[in-house]
């Protein structure tokens, strides 16, 4: 629940509770002063009746439905203003009571004449009385009542023009594009987002900061890793040509030559790895035809193919995408160069372009060996092969390909997902970009 619609309900219910709280303390306070005023009145229209009763009935008229009385003497109905109420309406007793006729209840005022001799009784129905504080409450709260619904939309108003900075700040912060790391302006009349405001650009300038560090390690790291294992891998060379007639030197260069390969080859994934991760890397989004960068990657990789005397197969049309071309060449130079390492000499690797729901797909097929589907989702973790350095192809590697290419799929909002090659028999990874349109640009 957002905070506007937070504080706008929580505001009306206290003004909605307030308010029939008002009401109900009102009506007791109604209730209690009409019986006050009904009393008084009660009491004074016994005093006129005491003045002008007689044995007749007396020249006061008045409604016998908001009114009524009797008269007694030794016990003796004298005068009753209801032809009906032949018994006494109330205890022959000095003072105000309740009673019960008529199918009503009565408030009574009982009255000792002590120059008559008589006991004059008067009578109010106590449902006037409500009527009357029902009456007034109603007319007091009514307005309230009615007001709540433009209270609620005032109230509204008024926290949406308060929480503006906030919203302000909010699109600010989703303008910002992954990359963009600058300072947020400073939020107008906000008081209270300006600490906020300042701890969020802090934190921005040390993320800078650390992707700097990290973009000079990487650069450092790259240079002072390649340099020494280019000159091991010269010397390594020119020592092999001098001992290329000691055949047991020999084998061993060829194992030295090997390991210095494998260990080039660990240090440009890792470097690799670390710069193409969807939290640090800095894309160049640009429209891609996805069938051009295909041929280019081919072609690029070609020679390896070649070597072993295998075929490759382009299919389908243009498909055109956003994304970053550098790194979508890395992520389809790896999973064609598995499916030409996996796959034995003179096979066969197809890579296929098409169209699905609107989605662009890249599927790269090969006729290898494949892999249990227990394995699909392992193969993505840093480092992990299948059966380890021993692994059934005796093919070179230090299992980071698989986890770049998901650091590349998850920066183009695509999905990779493998399964079994059900025409080449071997492995099938199909590429799913983001539905055009929703492309990350």
């Amino acid at each position: 629940m957002s905070i506007r619609r937070y504080l706008t309900l929580i505001l009306i219910s206290v003004i909605t509770l307030v308010t029939f709280a008002s009401a109900i303390q009102g009506y007791r306070s109604s209730m209690l002063k009409a019986a006050t005023v009904f009393d008084d009145e009660l009491y004074a229209l016994a005093l006129v009746l005491s003045a002008t009763v007689s044995t007749v009935q007396p020249a006061l008229s008045f409604d016998e439905t908001a009114f009524t009385y009797q008269v007694w003497q030794d016990e003796q109905l004298l005068l009753s203003s209801n032809a009906r109420l032949t018994s006494p309406i109330a205890a022959f007793q000095q003072g105000f009571s309740e009673s019960n006729f008529l199918a009503q209840r009565w408030r009574t005022y009982s009255l000792w004449l002590t120059e008559q001799q008589r006991w004059l009784i008067v009578a109010q129905p106590l449902n006037r009385r409500f009527e009357l504080a029902e009456s007034v409450i109603l007319a007091a709260v009514t307005p309230l009542i009615l007001s709540i619904g433009v209270l609620a939309v005032l109230t509204f108003w008024i926290i949406s023009a308060g929480l503006k900075p906030l919203n302000l700040l909010s699109e600010a912060l989703q303008e910002k594009k992954a990359d963009d790391l600058r300072p947020l302006p400073a939020v107008p009349q906000a008081a209270e987002l300006v600490p906020v405001v300042d701890t969020l650009n802090q934190l921005f300038e040390r993320l800078d900061g650390a992707f700097m560090r990290e973009k000079r390690f990487a650069a450092d790291a790259a240079h002072e890793l390649r340099t020494p294992l280019s000159v091991l891998k010269i010397n390594a060379h020119n020592l092999a040509l001098e001992l290329k007639h000691d055949s047991q030197a020999q084998c061993n260069m060829d194992f030295l030559q090997q390991g210095i390969e494998r260990m080039s080859h660990v240090v440009e994934q890792i470097l690799l790895l670390n710069h193409t991760n969807p939290e640090q890397y800095r894309g160049n989004f640009v429209s891609l035809d996805l069938n051009a960068l295909c041929q280019t990657v081919i072609a690029s990789i070609y020679p390896q193919i070649a070597q072993k005397q295998q075929e490759i197969e382009l299919l389908g049309g243009t498909e055109a995408i956003v994304g970053d071309e550098f790194a979508l060449g890395i992520l389809l130079q790896n999973l064609i160069s598995n499916a030409s390492k996996y796959t034995p000499a003179a096979g066969l690797i197809r890579v296929t372009l098409a169209t699905q729901q609107n989605t662009p797909v890249v599927r790269i097929e090969d006729s290898g060996p494949g892999m249990e589907p227990a394995e699909y989702e392992r193969v993505f973790e840093r480092f992990y092969r299948i059966g380890g350095d021993r692994h059934a192809s005796n093919v070179a590697g230090c299992g980071l390909g698989l986890a770049i290419a998901k650091h590349i799929a998850q920066l183009h909002k695509a999905q990779l997902q493998l399964s079994h090659s059900a025409d080449l028999g071997g492995l099938a990874v199909d590429i799913l970009f983001a539905a055009r349109g929703n492309t990350h640009v």
